[in-house]
């Protein structure tokens, strides 16, 4: 049995034992990681609704494929993790919300229209992401410290330059700090993070079939 093939028997088994088979909304398993699928519609509902960081994307050739490896390493993690965790119906709505008013409404139903969607269907992609989030929260906190010598070398090589860029006079170092500093962090943080996921996927067992995206 070759790879593909193996690849679907697991993906019916999963949703099999799952009681979950949807062919209305699951049509083609793009990816296996450990015991999680990701699916086609998994792909296009992050893509459409922006569940990644835009600059976590690449540029060029089947936007898809933007989303895949994020989605990918968000997987990884939660296998990883296991622990249980639940939201409240507040959280979720507060997540849903943050999606519509980030489309637009009518762009925001328009999307949920061309997947064949309802808004409810979204919950459990938003508390997937919510819980990916809240591992990373407890892994790499906001407080990051940084070094003063970090900040001066991102006012020179980064701010400096955007804002002379937007045609605007930068603020001087001093003033700027407070900002510059949370930027710096966030920057750390990202960086952080990325790496650990990128660590732990490799580590992981990931099988994807590319005919999926055929």
């Amino acid at each position: 049995m070759n790879t593909n093939n193996k690849l679907a028997c697991l993906f019916l088994l999963f949703f099999l034992a799952a009681g979950a088979v949807q062919p209305q909304t699951v049509n083609c398993l793009v990816a296996l990681v450990g015991g999680r699928p990701v699916t086609l519609m998994d792909l296009e509902v992050a893509r459409e609704f922006g569940l990644f960081d835009p600059a976590l994307e690449r540029t060029g050739g089947d936007p898809r494929l933007a989303v895949l490896e994020p989605l990918i390493g968000q997987k990884v993690i939660l296998e990883m993790a296991r622990e249980p965790m639940s939201f409240g119906r507040e959280e979720l709505e507060l997540a849903l919300e943050s999606l519509r008013d980030k489309a637009g409404p009518s762009a925001f139903a328009g999307k949920l229209r061309k997947l064949g969607l309802r808004e409810e269907d979204l919950r459990p992609y938003l508390e997937e992401r919510l819980r990916y989030e809240r591992i990373l929260a407890a892994r790499f906190p906001a407080t990051i410290p940084v070094s003063r010598i970090d900040v001066e070398t991102y006012y020179r090589d980064v701010y400096v330059p955007g804002q002379k860029a937007k045609g605007l006079e930068p603020d001087s170092l001093e003033s700027a700090l407070p900002a510059l500093e949370a930027m710096v962090r966030d920057t750390v943080r990202a960086r952080k993070v990325a790496e650990w996921v990128r660590t732990m996927r490799e580590q992981a067992e990931v099988r994807i079939n590319k005919d999926c995206l055929k």
